[in-house]
């Protein structure tokens, strides 16, 4: 899938994590740091969350993906799939009963029952759709602790002794829920 081709149409109404979550996570017992933390839980989201970070949309949102043609088969990469809302060619929407979606697969999987739109026109494509966990994984969460922490104490690129990454757990955790190598 061409990430670029993937945009957030509506935000999720809540955070991922509150501050007193973030905070007991940090043990920071005061209040100095909350706008600090408060950031650090916005860029733990943006790190996993959406095209531009591991492909996984941890609460519900509304999604377009835009294609200069339409297929009769193609996948959303971006997981988990909770519904496709609609599907319009050339400003026209696509009846529901012409296509249907295997939201129980990763990536899922959208197949069409109509004669493919073939002439490449830019995006002339827009599949709406809503993605993200109702209750996100105890585990993906973790992750995004993991790497508030890890952002927390390492508030430099580059620590002046030794270069510190993105800890190898937060990447082991998210692996296993993107739809793409």
């Amino acid at each position: 899938m061409d990430w670029l081709r993937v945009t957030r149409v509506t935000a999720p109404t809540e955070a991922l994590l509150t501050l007193t979550e973030a905070r007991d996570h940090l043990r920071v017992m005061h209040d100095l740091d909350d706008g600090y933390i408060a950031h650090l839980i916005e860029v733990a989201t943006s790190y996993i969350e959406g095209p531009s970070g591991a492909g996984i949309a941890l609460l519900p949102s509304q999604w377009v993906l835009t294609m200069d043609q339409l297929p009769k088969c193609f996948d959303i990469d971006l997981c988990p799939v909770r519904s496709i809302d609609s599907i319009t060619a050339d400003g026209q929407v696509i009846d529901p009963a012409l296509y249907s979606a295997d939201l129980n697969s990763t990536p899922a999987r959208v197949i069409g029952r109509y004669h493919p739109h073939c002439r490449s026109d830019f995006g002339r494509v827009k599949v709406t759709f809503t993605a993200g966990y109702e209750t996100v994984p105890a585990d993906l969460k973790h992750a995004a602790l993991l790497l508030i922490s890890h952002l927390y104490e390492n508030r430099e690129a580059v620590a002046a002794a030794d270069f510190k990454v993105v800890p190898f757990a937060v990447e082991a955790i998210l692996g296993r829920y993107r739809a793409f190598g």
